[in-house]
């Protein structure tokens, strides 16, 4: 049976004439994993198989493979090893969880959906950080960390678990074997063509299957959805190849191993890269511009604000510190003992406003960094300068957790409240042509939009901006809002940098290469086309297609976003 096998698939891997000698069976291991501290409680069976090319001096390649160990799959790898269709790999087989019954006489927790459908990190943190790190050391083991050197593969709820891993850790595992993938309404997996569409393209190739009688209940029909995942990639210009299969579910899994195999592995050790991103996207970004590194080392980096020549200022919150990007993307710092500033903003005659939530000083800077003070008495989380002279403060209530956050109108040094009810206010952003003011709402998916009257208060308040949610977060977390002067609005929340359609959809979302949550986005720079993400304690910058705009920019027609 085992020669039939060999016999079969040798067609596949034409020009290898010395294959069948080549075959030099690897061992196999197998072990019980009681240690995951990702999914605590869990007991599953994990299966190692070690080619017997496998030499420690080099980091094998990995192979990792959901739902466990079928020894099909061990002759496949010798194979395919064999006929340098595949680098040597380590193959690590791993079973879902289950959490065994206490008692006698019922079942266990099985988690496998839990651990499978869910499209958090979870998983991927739990072969990446765990199951891997200590197959590697039981087994004396020289494993490659490195994403392109890893494979991931499975079937059903274990194909969707493997593009998730993929997707959320690319340099963990940037190649992908999906056979009829479950991206269905188990837990969130049928959002991920929109996901797919939304997210700047990432260094992931992809081989995906799906069967003309595919599975169909209530989380939804596999057979449709899959095709909604091939159409995403190639709406968003990723690596792959899809396969539609006649039969029913995860049919021609072991038909298509070989050419998915080839497909994944094609030039390696090259590098898998990214495509060009959606349409929308492609709007913005600039081909070969990827993020780099600023500057680290902050506490608390908020609320930042860009200067008519394109300078950049933003507050340290905690280190009580304002500074100062240069045009040489030096940062420098500008202001100190601010009273913990929570955000700044540069009006149009080049002044810095700031506001915090401690001091309940809104404070005013000249060009050498002295302050004075403008207004007592309101613990602001954000302030905005309009080009009209007017400023915008949001602040919350704590005690109304649910409806505290207010936006009030700043106007010859004197304040009115022209909203109240929000559920968390934080950042603001008015539109290049002035009318419409954003204003964040940190503990929701929303942003809400108002119509700026003439008088300077707010009207025709809608929940307007749509954001994505993370699935293991409660809100999208909005918190910093800019406009560029092209007309698109960019949003730091908990995903990256959301950027918004004039009708109020996210069109495309822009994460960081740490994928750390931004608190803060600005567009500045010597051309003012530099985009730039505050997460925290590190600064990212980036060139975009899009420009800076200022309570400093002239009034500017604004032309709805496509579709």
């Amino acid at each position: 049976m085992r020669l039939f096998f060999y016999l079969a698939i040798s067609a596949f891997f034409c020009g290898h004439s010395s294959f069948a000698e080549d075959i030099k069976p690897g061992r196999i291991e197998t072990f019980q994993f009681t240690q995951s501290k990702i999914f605590p409680g869990t007991l599953r069976e994990v299966t190692v198989f070690i080619p017997a090319q496998y030499d420690a001096s080099k980091p094998a390649c990995v192979y990792v493979k959901t739902d466990g160990y079928n020894p099909r799959e061990k002759a496949n790898l010798e194979l395919a090893i064999a006929t340098k269709q595949m680098p040597v790999t380590v193959g690590v087989f791993v079973r879902p969880g289950e959490v065994p019954a206490p008692i006698k006489g019922t079942a266990g927790r099985r988690n496998r959906d839990f651990e499978y459908d869910g499209i958090s990190d979870n998983n991927v943190r739990f072969f990446d950080e765990e199951i891997l790190p200590f197959v590697a050391k039981q087994y004396q083991l020289n494993l490659s960390t490195d994403g392109n050197d890893r494979c991931i593969v499975g079937g059903s709820s274990g194909g969707i678990a493997a593009f998730t891993a993929a997707w959320h850790r690319p340099e963990a595992f940037s190649r992908v074997y999906a056979a009829s993938g479950s991206w269905v309404a188990f837990r969130g997996g049928h959002e991920f063509p929109t996901m797919v569409r939304k997210f700047e393209a990432r260094p992931i190739r992809s081989y995906l299957t799906t069967a003309t009688h595919d599975m169909e209940n209530a989380a939804g029909d596999w057979f449709l959805v899959d095709q909604e995942m091939d159409k995403a990639l190639k709406f968003s210009g990723h690596d792959y190849q899809f396969r539609t299969i006649d039969g029913k579910h995860v049919a021609g899994y072991g038909e298509n191993w070989q050419e998915a195999m080839a497909y994944l592995w094609k030039d390696w050790p090259a590098k898998v890269k990214a495509g060009p991103s959606a349409p929308r996207a492609q709007e913005i970004l600039l081909p070969g511009e990827d993020w780099k590194l600023v500057a680290e080392g902050f506490k608390s980096t908020r609320g930042a604000s860009t200067a008519q020549n394109g300078e950049v200022f933003f507050a340290d919150t905690s280190a009580d510190k304002i500074h100062r990007i240069g045009l040489n993307d030096e940062v420098s710092v500008f202001a100190e003992k601010t009273g913990n500033a929570h955000c700044v903003t540069v009006a149009a005659d080049g002044s810095l406003y700031t506001i915090s939530e401690k001091s309940g000083q809104l404070l005013r800077y000249d060009a050498a960094g002295k302050s004075s003070i403008v207004l007592d008495g309101i613990l602001g989380h954000s302030i905005l300068a309009h080009p009209n002279g007017s400023l915008y403060v949001t602040d919350n209530d704590a005690k109304k957790p649910n409806n505290g956050g207010s936006v009030w109108l700043i106007k010859e040094g004197q304040k009115k409240q022209v909203d109240a009810g929000i559920k968390f206010a934080t950042g603001m952003a008015f539109r290049p042509d002035q009318w419409l003011l954003s204003v964040g709402e940190g503990h929701s998916k929303w942003a809400y939009s108002y119509q700026i009257a003439d008088d300077g208060t707010l009207i025709h308040k809608e929940r307007f901006f749509h954001l994505h949610i993370q699935d293991w977060d409660d809100d999208a977390g909005s918190e910093c809002l800019c406009y560029s002067q092209e007309g698109r609005q960019f949003i730091a929340t908990k995903s990256g940098i959301q950027i918004s359609a004039d009708d109020g959809p996210t069109q495309v979302i822009l994460t960081v290469p740490d994928r750390g949550r931004v608190t803060a986005v600005a567009i500045g720079g010597k051309d003012k086309d530099t985009l730039y993400a505050f997460c925290g304690s590190k600064i990212w910058k980036r060139k975009i297609q899009q420009h800076a705009l200022g309570a400093w920019s002239p009034w500017t027609k604004v032309v709805p976003n496509k579709l």
